[in-house]
């Protein structure tokens, strides 16, 4: 509703230029009879051409209101040419309202074509009856403004489409990326504890029982945590997730030394996305027995002592991707290395830090 009395208040103004044929329509020798006519018409003109501008973005199929569009079109010129008699040249004038309703009407290319052949051949018809060049460089003028701000007011459309798809492909990638995190830390956790609880069957039902309720626990839990990350409500907590990494390196058989100090704000956050991408890809790919974490304000560091840092977590993974991108986003820098190059097994050190 705003939009559409904002386009007729736009379109209203300009009718002020409609004194120019209502004066000659005043002043005319024609009969009372023609000059009641053309007046009639004009407040007809008037009524009808703010009624394309009210209704051009009413409910329909494109064909349906392309043609009451031209209907209205139709009408506007036949209520033009009435006032002719009376007007006379100067009825070339409602040829600028014709063109504006179908440059702004019709889709851009055919509104421009039909939009600029209307006016042309109005003015090719009256030029032969008029005592000045007014017909065609006053319309004129005008149709070079209708033009230029219907080009501006598409390709302002046209940037703010494509300003709306990269927000949504941006989106898209940053829940494709909570996802990833989500899931690939909770199936890692999932498939370590499942390996465990299958090695106690025979040894220790018990400790084996415990570790299948705890995967039903955490397979309820990483359920609702992607139902949330979907809906873009959940961030994961620093302290649960150093507690994870403790309870998933133990399960993995890894020396786990984690030493985490109270972190707030975005840091936190960072944090907590870093340590568990960081530990993901400790017990998926290292090789690792041991894994040291630290955490302090303004910095996390993830050390283990494995195979060292393949191909694919050294910067192709999507999940560091992922977490390169937050950490960029806010502010801070990560870097993945070598603990020693000489090495057989030189390790990994994750570290995440603000400059």
């Amino acid at each position: 509703m705003g939009m559409r009395i904002f386009r007729l208040l736009y379109a209203g103004v300009w009718l002020v230029f409609l004194a120019i044929p209502v004066t000659s329509i005043a002043t005319s020798e024609a009969t009372g009879g023609l000059r009641l006519l053309a007046l009639a018409a004009t407040a007809c003109f008037v009524v009808v051409y703010l009624g394309v501008f009210w209704h051009d973005a009413e409910d329909g199929n494109a064909a349906q209101v392309r043609r009451r569009i031209i209907v209205r079109i139709v009408v506007l010129a036949i209520l033009a040419a009435a006032t002719v008699p009376a007007a006379g040249y100067t009825a070339v004038t409602f040829a600028t309202f014709l063109t504006a309703a179908l440059v702004f009407s019709l889709p851009l290319r055919s509104g421009l074509v039909s939009g600029v052949a209307v006016w042309a051949a109005a003015c090719v018809i009256a030029l032969p009856f008029a005592d000045t060049w007014w017909p065609t460089f006053g319309t004129g003028l005008g149709v070079v403004f209708i033009v230029v701000i219907r080009l501006a007011d598409h390709h302002e459309h046209r940037q703010l489409d494509t300003e709306e798809e990269l927000r949504h492909a941006a989106q898209r990638d940053a829940i494709a990326r909570d996802v990833h995190d989500v899931l690939g830390h909770s199936l890692t956790v999932l498939s370590i504890r499942a390996q465990l609880a299958r090695r106690m069957i025979d040894i220790d039902p018990e400790r084996a029982r415990e570790e299948i309720d705890r995967i039903d626990s955490l397979a309820r839990e990483s359920l609702g945590q992607v139902r949330s990350t979907v809906a873009r409500l959940r961030t994961p907590l620093l302290a649960s997730e150093a507690e994870t990494a403790r309870e998933v390196l133990a399960a993995a058989g890894i020396t786990a030394d984690v030493d985490v100090h109270a972190v707030e704000g975005a840091d936190a956050e960072l944090f907590a996305w870093a340590l568990r991408e960081a530990v993901t890809n400790v017990v998926r790919h290292s090789q690792a027995s041991t894994c040291r974490v630290s955490v302090r304000p303004g910095r996390l560091r993830v050390e283990d002592d494995g195979v060292g840092t393949g191909d694919e977590t050294r910067g192709g993974g999507s999940g560091l991707r992922g977490l390169r991108e937050r950490a960029s986003t806010a502010g801070a820098w990560l870097t993945l290395s070598s603990r020693c190059d000489d090495d057989e097994r030189p390790g990994t050190v994750l570290e995440v830090g603000r400059a």
